[in-house]
């Protein structure tokens, strides 16, 4: 058999050294890939990174008749149902699937006056008003601060959220500079649409003393760990060391309400927890200790209500008692 030339050997060689190059070339391009600098969504880079925004041409269609004058479209809207919802919001579809979602509705703006500071805003239709409350408050900011159009709105550095109905609403700002005009598209979704429907009527019965307003919440499923338990809402009591969640819930009718009272208290016996007596005015009461902390649970009429993890029995008791007073006065 006739051996390769020195000629053919060459090119060989070079054939082998072109194609490690490629392949070394494409490594490298797809280590450094980053899918977000060629997204439609770009946040402003850090300084001095070289790389410019892309940011999408204004949208020839129609304006919303809620768009401030200070904002323009930047492209269409965007619709996501059950089956899509994780591909506009992977990692939290699972909330809203499990509170009644219907659809979302998104879009970008455009600060008229610099294009390149935009937000965008979420509209989720949740079926019902208590659905909606349930994602605000379950997902509530440490970093919220109140706004004053709206008694379920609170604003951050960057984004604004509130409850219209059964809407919960998103908008996220690109650049801090936008807090006015954030305020005013939502304000103009309220009055263009105004379904300004509270929720149950539960949250008013926490009685206001010692109460902190900012955590009232509607946990609708699988609350406090317990698979029976659902569409309950949570405040917190106190302040420091001594803080207690309390709770009332609203069941279909007294049996109901008793009937689960007895299923709660015999899953805090069945996960550690032993009797510790009840509260004195309240009959229907029962006291349990959990490991460190107190659960006082009762029924009172159509609800089911108590206090939660308190590090005092006192506590636990003075709060669940106030809640029990307030219940034994509904007519």
């Amino acid at each position: 058999m006739r051996q390769p030339g020195i000629v053919e050997t060459g090119i060989g060689i070079f054939i082998l050294v072109l194609l490690a190059g490629i392949a070394g070339w494409v490594y490298l391009a797809q280590s450094r890939f980053d899918p977000g600098y060629y997204s439609l969504a770009l946040k402003n880079e850090d300084a001095g990174s070289g790389r410019k925004n892309f940011l999408p041409s204004p949208d020839s269609s129609p304006v919303p008749s809620y768009l401030p004058e200070t904002l323009v479209p930047m492209g269409t809207a965007e619709e996501f149902d059950s089956q899509t919802l994780s591909d506009k919001i992977d990692g939290k579809a699972e909330l809203y699937l499990s509170s009644g979602f219907v659809k979302l509705s998104t879009r970008r703006f455009a600060s008229k006056t610099d294009p390149k500071s935009w937000l965008e805003l979420f509209i989720y239709e949740m079926g019902d008003p208590n659905n909606a409350f349930s994602v605000y408050s379950t997902q509530k900011r440490k970093d919220a601060v109140p706004v004053d159009f709206l008694k379920t709105a609170y604003a951050t550095e960057d984004a604004l959220f509130f409850t219209n109905g059964a809407q919960y609403v998103e908008i996220v700002s690109a650049s801090r500079d936008l807090a006015g005009d954030m305020a005013s598209l939502a304000k103009s979704l309220v009055e263009t649409n105004p379904q300004n429907v509270q929720p149950d009527a539960e949250a008013s019965l926490f009685p206001p003393e010692s109460l902190d307003e900012s955590s009232v919440s509607l946990l609708m499923s699988d609350v406090f760990g317990f698979s029976g338990l659902d569409r309950v809402y949570t405040a917190r009591y106190g302040a420091g060391n001594d803080q207690v969640t309390a709770f009332i819930s609203r069941r279909a009718n007294p049996e109901d309400a008793a009937a689960l009272a007895a299923a709660y208290g015999r899953f805090l016996l069945e996960n550690g927890g032993t009797e510790a007596g009840e509260i004195s005015d309240a009959p229907d009461s029962s006291i349990y200790k959990v490991f460190d902390t107190f659960e006082v649970v009762f029924h009172k009429g159509i609800y089911f209500a108590g206090a939660h993890e308190a590090d005092r029995i006192e506590t636990a008791k003075e709060v669940a008692a106030r809640i029990y007073r307030k219940l034994a006065a509904i007519p």
